[in-house]
């Protein structure tokens, strides 16, 4: 690959663009999905039916997926993010002209194809660049700042009408910065080498999930809980609060948001320092213990922020978003550490595959337990998600490398 070619000002210049427009499209992302729940719930739409739709996203995700290893090398990093920008402007300027719940069902799940060609060109394109010696502290970087875009989001929408056209005027303008800060990097654009073009597609994103599946698994628990979290969490919190706490709803959300932020360059530095496989059980098994507690800390969320109760709650909210963060952070330096080249870029492909799966799962099987078991089905879905893989990932780990031998 041609990324061995870069000077180090150039790989700065990269990165940093990379990054700047990773934040932006983050804040893009936390604004949209939230808002588009909320303006389905207030049509009339149960849960369901809101997890269906949110749901069409994440299968504009799998099927870009499914191709990308074709398409970043035949258009460069650049280009495809570009694309995906493109893309996702396009379906942001129809949300609001075409307020019908099929429509939305296929303006998202093309929305999603933007997505999913920005964010899977961005990872790769970062993990190329980066050396592994230092690849966990710039990827916490890089994930702190896209956290720190998934925080400002609720902010945002907290404060807009669904129902009226600014979230999504905003969501175009935060497209437009993104563009921007993307233009130095159009010139120092690296490719893939030629042999990428002859690589069977598909063969190829087995064998990766093959020699990778406990990394590549924790993408899907990662999406099935984001996607969740984004779609139902603030409806969950004002189903048991009430309405009027609105504002708590979208809190709820932004803290974890927050909590995210202050998280991924320290998990980053300890990914450098011990062995990467381990680190990520114990995010896994601390997001477990904060889901399993929501159910039991959520009611102190009308109390003063400094009271025992209610400090537990936004505490325990700032460790799941914290957990939920280096999960992604600490699988995508494990994939850095194990592929190159195209192999990279199916790794990536099938991470985002593997995410948009999840999502496609997780807002359909939590809006189901809501609607069937009431607000208790949503920390009890996933809950039982969040361990089902920490047991697999505990298991494999261990049978990899027991507690002493490095992956």
């Amino acid at each position: 690959m041609a990324e061995l070619d870069l000077s180090p000002r150039d790989r700065r210049r990269c990165l940093i663009a990379l990054i700047g427009a990773l934040a932006v499209v983050s804040t893009l992302s936390s604004l949209m999905w939230p808002i588009l729940s909320e303006a389905l719930r207030n049509r009339g739409w149960d849960e369901t039916m809101i997890g269906v739709n949110a749901a069409a996203q994440f299968g504009g995700i799998v099927v870009v997926a499914l191709l990308v290893t074709r398409i970043i090398p035949l258009l460069g990093f650049y280009r495809t993010i570009l694309t995906g920008l493109t893309v996702a402007a396009v379906m942001l300027a129809l949300l609001p002209l075409l307020r019908d719940y099929w429509a939305w069902f296929v303006l998202r799940f093309l929305m999603g194809m933007g997505i999913s060609l920005l964010f899977t060109a961005g990872d790769t394109w970062v993990n190329s660049i980066v050396e592994d010696r230092v690849r966990g502290r710039w990827l916490g970087i890089y994930s702190t700042v896209g956290m720190a875009g998934w925080a400002v989001g609720p902010i945002m929408g907290s404060m807009m009408d669904p129902e009226s056209f600014w979230p999504f005027a905003a969501g175009l303008i935060a497209i437009a910065i993104a563009t921007v800060v993307l233009l130095p990097t159009r010139r120092i654009d690296i490719k893939l080498s030629a042999q990428a073009d002859h690589d069977p597609g598909r063969g190829k994103l087995l064998a990766v999930f093959i020699i990778a599946p406990t990394v590549l698994l924790s993408s899907a628990m990662f999406g099935i809980v984001e996607g969740s979290v984004q779609s139902f969490a603030h409806l969950y919190t004002m189903d048991l609060l009430g309405q009027q706490f609105r504002s708590i709803g979208y809190a709820v959300i932004w803290v974890a948001s927050v909590g995210a932020i202050f998280f991924q360059f320290p998990v980053g530095w300890l990914a450098d320092k011990m062995d990467r496989g381990w680190l990520l059980v114990i995010c896994v098994a601390i997001l477990f213990l904060m889901v399993a507690l929501l159910p039991v800390l959520i009611g102190y969320g009308t109390d003063p922020w400094w009271t025992p109760g209610a400090f537990a709650l936004w505490a325990s909210l700032s460790l799941w978003g914290g957990a939920m963060g280096a999960i992604f952070t600490v699988g995508i330096t494990l994939l850095g550490q194990r592929f190159r080249g195209v192999e990279l870029v199916a790794a990536n492909a099938v991470f985002s595959v593997l995410f948009g799966v999840g999502g496609l799962v997780g807002p359909f099987i939590v809006g189901a337990a809501m609607e069937h078991f009431g607000s208790r089905g949503y920390p009890a879905a996933l809950a039982l998600t969040v361990l089902a893989y920490l047991l697999f990932a505990a298991y494999r780990q261990f049978l990899r490398t027991g507690w002493r031998r490095r992956a």
